[in-house]
C-alpha cells in the first residue's frame, strides 16, 4: 500500500473538514452575535508496531479512531519507519468583537468587550452574545427563543411592560426605579461548545464581569464576526486543495492498479 496514497487521503479529509467549518461560518455571517469557528490542526508521528499495520481487509481509518490515518503497510518487517501526518483536533471559537450596529430598539442590547449574556434553558445555563431581547407575558426579559435572561443574582429578570432604560453597567430601570441588573460573565474560549440556536455551553467556572472594561449598549446589536469576503476566498482556496488531493488519489490508485497488472503478467 503506497504511503503517498495515505498522505493524499489524509489531506483530502482535512480539507473536507475545513470546508465544512468555513461553510457554516459563511451561513451565519448575518447572524446576530455569531462567533466564527476556526479549525485546529496538529501533527503526529507514527511509530512502528502492530497498531500501525492493519490487515489488508481493515478500514484505512485504522484502529485508533477516525482522526488518525494508520501507518501505511506493505509488510511490517520491511516498512518499519515513522511518518508524520497532520490531524484536525477539532474547532475553537473565535471570540473577537463583531461590529456593533444601532437598531434603536430599547430591548436590543450589545456587549462591548468580553463576556456573555446568561440564559436559563431547560438544559441548564447557556451563554450568548445575541442581545435581541423581548418581554414575555410574565414580564420577564427573554431571548428570541423565550429563554429567560438572568440577572446579576442568577435569577430571571422580571422587568414589567414599561419602557426600560439600561445603563452601561447593566442596571435596568423603568420610570420609577431600578428593576434588575444584567449578568455578564467571562468564560475561557477553549471551554466554549456551540449548543445550537446561537447559544454556547461550557463546563468552566463563570467569572462575573460587572466592573469589566466595556459595558452594555442599549439600542444596539453586535453583528457576526465572520468576514464574508475572507471566508469566500478561503473556501475557494481549500476547495482547490481538495480537488488536487482527489486527483492525487486517482493517479496513485491508477499506479497501484498498473503495478498489480504488471505483477500478474510477470
Amino acid at each position: 500500500m503506497d504511503s503517498g496514497l495515505y498522505a493524499a487521503v489524509n489531506g483530502a479529509m482535512r480539507a473536507s473538514n475545513r470546508l465544512d467549518v468555513l461553510a457554516n461560518n459563511l451561513a451565519n455571517s448575518s447572524t446576530t452575535g455569531f462567533k466564527e469557528d476556526e479549525i485546529t490542526f496538529d501533527s503526529y508521528m507514527t511509530k512502528p508496531g502492530a497498531a500501525q499495520f492493519p490487515l489488508p481487509g481493515d478500514s484505512f481509518m485504522g484502529l485508533t479512531g477516525p482522526k488518525y490515518i494508520p501507518f501505511p503497510f506493505s509488510s511490517p518487517a520491511t516498512n518499519a519507519y515513522s511518518m508524520t501526518y497532520p490531524r484536525a483536533d477539532g474547532t475553537r471559537v473565535n471570540v473577537s468583537q463583531g461590529a456593533i450596529n444601532n437598531t434603536g430598539n430599547p430591548l436590543d442590547v450589545a456587549i462591548e468587550g468580553e463576556g456573555f449574556f446568561v440564559l436559563n434553558t431547560p438544559q441548564g445555563r447557556r451563554y450568548t452574545r445575541d442581545g435581541a431581547f423581548a418581554i414575555n407575558s410574565q414580564g420577564e426579559l427573554v431571548n428570541k427563543d423565550g429563554y429567560p435572561v438572568l440577572g446579576a443574582g442568577g435569577t430571571a429578570l422580571v422587568v414589567g411592560t414599561e419602557r426600560l432604560e439600561i445603563s452601561p453597567d447593566g442596571t435596568i430601570a423603568n420610570a420609577r426605579s431600578a428593576v434588575g441588573r444584567l449578568m455578564r460573565v467571562s468564560l475561557p474560549a477553549a471551554s466554549l461548545e456551540k449548543a445550537g440556536g446561537n447559544l454556547y455551553k461550557s463546563g468552566a467556572q463563570e467569572t462575573q464581569l460587572e466592573t469589566a472594561t466595556g459595558g452594555f449598549l442599549q439600542g444596539f446589536l453586535e453583528q457576526s464576526n465572520v468576514n464574508a469576503v475572507r471566508g469566500m476566498s478561503q473556501m475557494i482556496e481549500v476547495n482547490r486543495a481538495f480537488e488536487t488531493y482527489m486527483q492525487m488519489i486517482r493517479a496513485l490508485d491508477g499506479l497501484d492498479s498498473q503495478a498489480i497488472q504488471i505483477g500478474r503478467l510477470s
